[in-house]
């Protein structure tokens, strides 16, 4: 009878024991995730084009006043495919078309196949150099959890934006910013308002 009392009472023991460890108590809570204080800005230049353009491969900008570098002045769209490393572009507009490929420099695209007018930046053999070249992710108030979420990215090609596009973007704790699951850079972090903690 003694030891069976005795086991009974190791066993409550060994139970509390496990509660303790698994966080049984209900004393505090873990604090938020950091928030993004900023948006972020992914400037495509030979450093960091592969992996700036690999998170918006496939995806369609469009400039509804036209692009300057390229001579267009109606709605123009640019999209780029192919890899990061060494994408290919497509650009349409009410001028014209142009196919060809893009390299780093910020951005330079060398066209292949043209339907735009000889005199026209985006004529079949020209190459176009495109300065300042870069993404805007608006990551300004987004959780630094790890979690991906649809965040809007706007194309700069030097002096006009892009209309946004939906895109995947996630933040770590520390600020490291993926788009599409892709490294871009990094954002500024800071503590949540209104957090708790433990006892709070």
């Amino acid at each position: 009878m003694n030891f069976n009392k005795f086991s009974l009472a190791c066993l409550v023991l060994s139970g509390s024991a496990l509660l303790v460890a698994c966080g049984g108590s209900s004393s505090g809570s873990l604090s938020p995730a950091p928030i993004a204080s900023t948006n972020t800005s992914a400037a495509i230049n030979p450093q960091s084009g592969a992996a700036v353009v690999s998170g918006v491969l496939d995806k369609s900008f469009g400039f509804s006043s036209g692009v300057p570098s390229f001579g267009t002045t109606s709605a123009t769209s640019l999209k780029l495919s192919g890899t990061g490393a060494a994408p290919s572009f497509a650009i349409s507009s009410a001028e014209g078309s142009a196919t060809g490929a893009m390299t780093y420099g910020s951005c330079i695209f060398t066209v292949g196949q043209s339907s735009y007018p000889a005199t026209s930046p985006l004529a079949s053999g020209k190459s176009v150099t495109v300065s300042p070249c870069s993404l805007t992710v608006a990551t300004i108030g987004l959780k630094g959890d790890g979690i991906a979420t649809p965040a809007n990215v706007t194309f700069q090609l030097g002096t006009v934006n892009s209309s946004p596009v939906s895109v995947s973007v996630s933040i770590s704790a520390t600020g490291v910013v993926t788009v599409s699951g892709f490294t871009i850079g990094t954002v500024t972090v800071v503590a949540a308002t209104g957090a708790t903690g433990a006892g709070s």
